[in-house]
């Protein structure tokens, strides 16, 4: 007897998505469009101009897959991603943490970057867990 699998997005894991969207176009705006004003806009001074545009680029990226979580509805066709970038949230939140003297702390843009990346390593996998497993 053929069981019917469920492979829904959750809707909480449709909402994590949404939220998460904006802060990496945000970042992304920030480092490719300004990528020499990171003292100004980010969270630290990045140097030299390329590695900005680089992480730019990462997070435009990033901003693709989660926009794909929040309009997917069978999981299986993004699954894929969650355990990488549950993955770099954690090594992010470790560099963070062990790096915290050359972050602008006096800059809006440090404190959405801690909290995000306090809450993420914690979020995503949290999404992949709350999925139906087979």
């Amino acid at each position: 007897m053929n069981e019917i699998r469920d492979d829904r997005v959750l809707k909480s894991t449709h909402v994590l998505g949404a939220i998460i969207v904006p802060f990496l176009l945000v970042a992304f705006a920030l480092l490719y469009v300004f990528p020499a004003d990171t003292k100004s806009y980010f969270a630290w001074e990045i140097k030299p101009t390329m590695t900005p545009l680089l992480m730019g680029a990462g997070y435009i990226a990033g901003a693709y897959f989660f926009t794909m979580v929040v309009r997917e509805r069978e999981f299986h066709r993004v699954h894929v991603g969650f355990l990488p970038i549950t993955a770099f949230t954690i090594f992010m939140a470790i560099a963070t943490f062990s790096h915290l003297d050359r972050f602008l702390t006096n800059n809006v843009a440090f404190w959405v970057w801690t909290a995000l990346y306090v809450l993420t390593p914690i979020l995503v996998p949290a999404g992949l867990v709350a999925q139906p497993q087979d």
